[in-house]
């Protein structure tokens, strides 16, 4: 059966294998992360002291106004912890998440603000979170790092902080799980690009000690000193990335906490929004993890070969009125591709709620273009575009040159998202 399907053809026998090796290591990275949220890490959190609960320091940039962003902000105060504060940090006293801010500063003592400036050698996230470091009480232990654009459940803080109580546990970080309300093909877009970056990333962080989402982390306020991580968000192109880069070459350990994995319907509406999102979480990767990013063009030549050869192979075979022209040329191969891919993405509602699953299995081989797209472009570029601003890499992942858009440039949201 095997020799009927994929022909005597020397490249297409290269690329079934090829083809293979990517969907077995789909497969294995999706079933690892259902098994390490349902069976893992639950065996992992009964040994940790539930009475666990330093003082802590939540710091959250904010930039325009996300969807939901008023309970979103206030999410933070009704946490089910009692020892901690949060310090809103935006770049400017004139953004418009400052009028919110100020309400719910009135509201609560345990909220600060502080306004950051404009960064001149750093991603401007980076240049926020030192600035609302500044800020911090001298007696917090833990600096946990979130997002604006996720509302935390209220044990979030209590669940992230957790392990962190074991000393060879140096930073602990969540995820998202977005929630499409439209079922448009960006929001499927977008949404197949986050789960496959989560399973990914769990296998990463689990067996290599690669990965982190600035959107939810934490780490000892010892470990960040001792580590130089304020010297190295000072010159950095991103908040996670660069840590996760810190802590690797430390050799120590990170830990992702599914329990910290937040449900959002923020989602960019758009198939180029969510792909030029993509394309900034892969030059983060081309920045700090230039490795992973060099192996990953085999994964995406050989998925976008095989996608590219079933409309070829087919037209072919009807032109020629032949179908054993069709598997000559690899239509069989492509078949055996996108199935495996389905097969890994009927995993996917074991992770989390998938609203309009159907048409997402339907939009697979499309979605899976997207990656491709997306990768082959940061081959063309050191420039990452971010919230609107051009930030010109070195090889090292530090800022070299910053570019501001003029003032009556209107930033997209979808490049706003995750500030």
């Amino acid at each position: 059966m095997l020799e009927s399907t994929i022909g005597s053809n020397l490249a297409i026998t290269i690329l079934f294998f090829a083809g293979a090796f990517v969907v077995i290591g789909d497969f294995a990275a999706t079933l690892f992360t259902i098994i390490y949220q349902k069976v893992i890490y639950r065996g992992i959190r009964v040994k940790f002291d539930a009475s666990y609960a330093p003082m802590c320091s939540i710091i959250v940039p904010c930039k325009g106004i996300p969807k939901n962003f008023g309970n979103n902000l206030r999410g933070f105060l009704q946490l089910d912890y009692s020892n901690y504060e949060v310090i809103y940090v935006t770049e400017s006293g004139s953004d418009s998440a400052v009028p919110e801010i100020r309400k719910i500063l009135s509201e609560d003592k345990r909220a600060k603000f502080t306004v950051a400036g404009l960064a001149s050698k750093c991603a401007q996230k980076n240049y926020n979170l030192l600035a609302a470091l500044q800020e911090v009480s001298g007696s917090s232990e833990i600096f946990v790092f979130a997002d604006s654009d996720i509302k935390p459940a209220k044990e979030w803080l209590r669940e992230i902080v957790l392990p962190l109580q074991n000393s060879k546990i140096t930073v602990t970080t969540g995820f998202r799980w977005l929630i499409s309300t439209a079922g448009s093909l960006g929001e499927i877009c977008h949404t197949y690009i986050n789960i496959f970056i989560y399973t990914c990333f769990c296998a990463a962080c689990y067996f290599g000690g690669v990965g982190l989402w600035g959107g939810s982390m934490a780490i000892r306020r010892k470990d960040f000193e001792d580590l130089s991580v304020a010297k190295k968000w000072a010159g950095a192109a991103v908040d996670d990335m660069s840590l996760s880069a810190v802590v690797f070459k430390a050799k120590r350990k990170a830990m992702v906490v599914p329990s910290c994995v937040t449900v959002t319907d923020d989602l960019i509406e758009t198939v180029s929004g969510a792909t030029s999102w993509f394309e900034r979480q892969i030059m983060y990767l081309k920045a700090y993890q230039k490795g992973l990013w060099l192996f990953t063009l085999l994964l995406v030549l050989t998925a976008s070969i095989l996608l590219c050869l079933l409309p070829i192979a087919a037209i072919a075979a009807l032109l020629m009125k032949d179908i054993h022209l069709f598997w000559t040329l690899g239509g069989g191969v492509s078949l055996f591709f996108i199935a495996g891919h389905t097969i890994v993405a009927l995993l996917y509602p074991f992770l989390g709620k998938m609203p309009f699953f159907g048409r997402f299995l339907l939009l697979q081989p499309f979605m899976r273009m997207t990656h491709a797209i997306a990768y082959l472009k940061t081959w063309l570029t050191n420039t990452i575009t971010w919230a609107g601003i051009k930030y010109q890499l070195a090889r090292n992942g530090d800022v070299k040159n910053l570019e501001r858009p003029r003032i009556e440039e209107k930033v997209p949201v979808s490049e706003v998202e995750g500030i």
